[in-house]
């Protein structure tokens, strides 16, 4: 009867000190207090994929100085909303000036036009998606339309 209890009591205590260290594996991180916390990207744009955005509405003085440098190097021409129609029209270039004298190379307007928006387009939103590699530049010839121009 002593065997069978003692043989009870170790089974128990076996099962108990099981159970404790499963939980321990279980709840506790185990690591250094420096290990880098990894991050699970759940959206659709990963950081640094977004795009940045700005308006020619606010820009009064595109009717004075009509060429504006968005961004310098490599980036992504994302889309333009007109949300305003007007007689403007909107040129988007890859390059690092609008001057044809101070290009590098002296590239043809051809080879870094990368399209436009012409004179009173509907309200909408026009997709580009395209790259350029120098900059990107806005000229506007006219009255600039109310337009958010998105970039990265």
């Amino acid at each position: 009867m002593k065997k069978k209890l003692s043989t009870l009591v170790s089974v128990v205590l076996g099962f108990t000190l099981a159970l404790v260290l499963g939980a321990v594996f279980l709840f506790v991180p185990f690591g250094s207090e420096n290990e880098t916390v990894r991050e699970t990207i759940v959206g659709s744009v990963q950081r640094s994929g977004e795009y940045h955005s700005t308006s020619t509405g606010s820009y009064t003085s595109l009717l004075t100085n009509p060429v504006v440098a968005l961004k310098s190097g490599v980036g992504t021409l994302g889309s333009v909303t007109i949300t305003g129609a007007n007689t403007g029209v909107m040129h988007f270039f890859n390059a690092t000036t609008t001057d044809v004298n101070d290009r590098t190379g002296n590239l043809s307007t051809s080879s870094i036009w990368l399209g436009s928006i012409p004179a009173s387009t509907a309200a909408g939103t026009y997709t580009f998606d395209t790259v350029f590699f120098d900059g990107l530049f806005v000229e506007i010839v006219g009255t600039p339309p109310t337009s958010t121009i998105t970039f990265r």
